[in-house]
């Protein structure tokens, strides 16, 4: 009988260990799959996504994001955004098939509606479409309002239907026509526009192609006003139904500024009221809360419209005619040489059109550096007072000059005794020389550089001055006479932003806050991102001296210099500033005054500077005076500061103060 009974195959030991090295191998592969999978989904996920769609798409379009606001402290849009549309149509769905009897009837309706709804000649559609049959991107109209393009959605809507046969002919015509319309779409982007023109220009920027920001709030604070384009995919599925992808786009967040808009509409108006009638090289106002580093308002002359920044009229701000001529030809040589491929070299003394035109975007409050004058004097003395060199009870004999160094350095008048509260009043270089010497050198230096001269304050904008370079140091100070004229603002450089910010620590009680332009992040929601806080970055001075410089810039608008600050009911302090400029003709000169009330409690600093004003004298800081009294009347109203004491007359019958610069002095 035959054994149907199957051997059983017997396992070895050495068998079973191949068996399982082959397990663990597989096993291995299949792991090592799995986590090559997991990292290129996490590292490339999004790569190989774009890959894939962009496989299948028959056409994809970018859904550009707005980019955020810039709003003034009260909500007010200082820049916005309007939503454009550029018309595109898409030759390659007009000539689809080998049908040319309805490809003629799709071109001759796409053609018409073009020609209807949105002004395009004719020919100029016929045209775009012969030249790019195979294409189904080809930009025709740019800049399209969302009303231009609602009256062709519309028609589309109303009559892209089946005909009825109550229609008119003119309607069934219609119909038709919206059926054979083929390859129109639209591209929507946003336009950068600031409503208010030429509003803070210096201050707010600009921007250019791609927004990119130029200048002021736009260039330092751009990536956070820019967001993130969105992207729309459109393909065929397997069964060759059109599906759509949508990567939505994320829009940049908005800039709250601490900038008041009714405040700067003030000043920008009393500045160009005085440039109008008296003119200068350059006037600029400053607006700052001393109690927080705020912002409220920063102006200077030569207002450019920031919806039309490169307007090449801009440059006879700052240019002649020949220089004019001259830019003209020497940007035409560049574009020539950069079309050839050639490189452009830096010339130091030639400028293009663009290099030209920085000059007026440029904002001359943080990027301009003069020698400050006598606003200098009360950093002296309160260096002397906070050191201990002084106690507050001198007196000192001005003679007209004092000798150093072997020649006389001058004062604007022969004071004769006078105390160090009148010094300060009276404007005395004498006596600041004097407060000097006794400091000494290093003491100088050191208060200098801890009240910000020579340093950057960091505000928030681009373009903020290097003075380090400009400031004597203490080794310098072997020369007599440099100690002497800083003492009194001459012979070192800062800035309008430098002296105000630490003009403020003198009389906030000695904080040095930081200035900033900024308060606060929103996103698209309007929700807080983000809270720009006051902060301190040193201290200055003590309470008791802030207290004691206060009451003597109280004196200098009582009866001091600057008298012609004066406000009925309100107490206000401050210090006028003639600095004669280089080369000491005794012609050329920087006035200004810087304004604050209330005297004890300030709450608004008010930084008046006027280059070169076109007046007969030019020494004559009355006019910086006059012009920072009307800017304070307007803004104590405008922050609602209440008048301190008594007012003593019903009315102020002061005399408008361009007045006296009209009738006693002629223009250069």
């Amino acid at each position: 009988m035959e054994n149907n009974t199957k051997k059983k195959i017997r396992l070895t030991e050495q068998l079973r260990g191949k068996i399982m090295i082959t397990y663990l191998v597989i096993i291995c592969l299949f792991l090592i799959l799995i986590g090559r999978i997991v990292i290129w989904n996490i590292l490339k996920g999004k790569d190989y996504t774009t890959t894939v769609l962009g496989t299948q798409t028959d056409s994809s379009s970018e859904i550009p994001y707005e980019r955020g606001n810039i709003y003034d402290r009260n909500g007010n849009i200082l820049a916005g955004n309007e939503k454009l549309y550029t018309l595109i149509l898409e030759p390659k769905n007009i000539y689809t098939g080998t049908d040319t009897e309805k490809q003629e009837k799709w071109l001759e309706a796409t053609v018409q509606a073009v020609v209807e709804f949105f002004g395009v000649e004719e020919y100029e559609v016929r045209e775009k479409i012969q030249n790019n049959r195979d294409s189904y991107y080809v930009p025709v109209k740019t800049a399209l309002s969302y009303q231009e393009i609602s009256a062709y959605e519309k028609f589309k809507k109303e009559f892209n239907r089946k005909a009825k046969e109550t229609d008119s002919a003119e309607t069934k015509a219609r119909i038709q026509l919206a059926k054979n319309i083929r390859g129109i779409t639209f591209e929507s982007y946003y336009k950068r526009v600031y409503p208010y023109g030429s509003l803070a220009c210096h201050l707010i920027g600009f921007t250019s192609s791609g927004n990119v920001g130029n200048w002021g709030i736009e260039q330092y604070y751009n990536s956070t006003l820019n967001g993130i384009n969105g992207r729309t995919y459109s393909y065929l599925d397997q069964e060759l139904i059109e599906e759509e992808t949508i990567k939505e786009a994320v829009d940049g967040n908005s800039v709250v500024s601490t900038i008041d808009l009714q405040i700067q509409q003030v000043i920008e108006e009393k500045l160009k009221e005085c440039d109008n009638v008296i003119g200068s090289k350059e006037t600029s106002i400053l607006v700052m809360n001393p109690k927080n580093g705020e912002i409220l308002g920063m102006a200077s002359s030569d207002p450019f419209d920031l919806n039309d920044p490169v307007n090449e009229d801009y440059l006879h701000y700052k240019f002649s005619d020949a220089q004019i001529e001259s830019i003209d030809r020497y940007t035409r040589k560049v574009m020539e040489k950069e079309a050839r491929g050639e490189e452009v070299k830096p010339n130091n003394k030639r400028l293009t059109k663009w290099e030209a035109l920085s000059t007026v975007w440029r904002n001359p409050v943080i990027s301009d550096t003069h020698e400050p004058g006598s606003t200098y004097k009360p950093f002296t003395v309160c260096a002397g007072l906070e050191s201990g060199v002084l106690k507050g009870d001198e007196s000192y004999v001005c003679t007209g000059s004092l000798h150093v160094s072997n020649r006389n350095i001058g004062c604007s008048h022969v004071h004769g005794n006078i105390s160090l509260k009148q010094a300060v009043s009276e404007s005395c270089n004498v006596a600041m020389m004097n407060i000097a010497f006794k400091e000494g050198a290093d003491k100088f230096y050191y208060y200098q550089n801890l009240f910000g001269f020579g340093l950057k304050t960091g505000i928030d904008l681009p373009g903020e001055a290097d003075t380090s370079n400009l400031l004597y140091n203490a080794s310098n100070y072997g020369n007599s006479s440099s100690l002497a004229t800083n003492a009194f603002g001459q012979n070192f450089n800062c800035s309008m932003i430098q002296m105000a910010s630490g003009f403020a620590s003198l009389i906030n009680g000695g904080y040095y806050y930081q200035p900033h332009i900024v308060k606060e992040i929103q996103n698209n929601k309007g929700d807080i991102v983000e809270t720009k806080e006051k902060e301190v970055l040193r201290n200055t001075i003590s309470a008791s001296t802030s207290n004691r410089i206060r009451s003597y810039l109280r004196e200098t608008v009582e009866s001091g210099t600057g008298v012609k600050a004066q406000i009925d009911g309100y107490d206000i302090g401050g210090k006028t500033g003639t600095a004669e400029k280089l080369p000491r003709n005794k012609k050329d000169y920087y006035i200004s005054f810087m304004g604050f009330t209330p005297v004890n409690d300030p709450q608004v600093l008010i930084y008046v500077t006027i280059d070169e004003p076109h007046i007969k004298r030019q020494d004559n800081a009355r006019l910086a005076v006059g012009l920072e009294r009307e800017c304070m009347k307007a803004i104590v109203d405008i922050l609602d500061i209440q008048p301190t004491k008594q007012k003593t007359s019903g009315s102020e019958k002061t005399e408008y103060y361009l007045n006296e610069f009209i009738k006693k002095n002629k223009k250069k």
